[in-house]
């Protein structure tokens, strides 16, 4: 299984490009996705998103556009910090 994700994630292009990804993925792999191209996310934190999709064989499927598009959404939403170690909490 894990190498299986390997392979899988060596194959995908460095830049997401909707012609080479399929067009409709589940919330494992749309996470395996999102977590390549945009942040890290379970396909459990998926199931909170807004998302349209169809059931096929049981399966709920979304299209890969639709989901590149909310992980979008929610990197430009995310608000911007300063990183490092805190000036108020050094021993003068």
């Amino acid at each position: 299984m894990r190498s299986a994700l390997m392979t899988t994630a060596a194959a995908l292009p460095p830049e997401p490009d909707l012609s080479v990804l399929p067009r409709y993925v589940d919330r494992q792999r749309g996470a395996e996705f999102v977590t390549r191209y945009f942040f890290p996310i379970s396909h459990r934190t998926m199931e909170r998103w807004p998302l349209t999709g169809k059931v096929v064989n049981g399966r709920l499927v979304f299209l890969t556009a639709d989901l590149f598009a909310m992980a979008q959404e929610k990197m430009d939403a995310a608000p911007t910090i300063k990183g490092g170690p805190a000036t108020a909490n050094r021993a003068a």
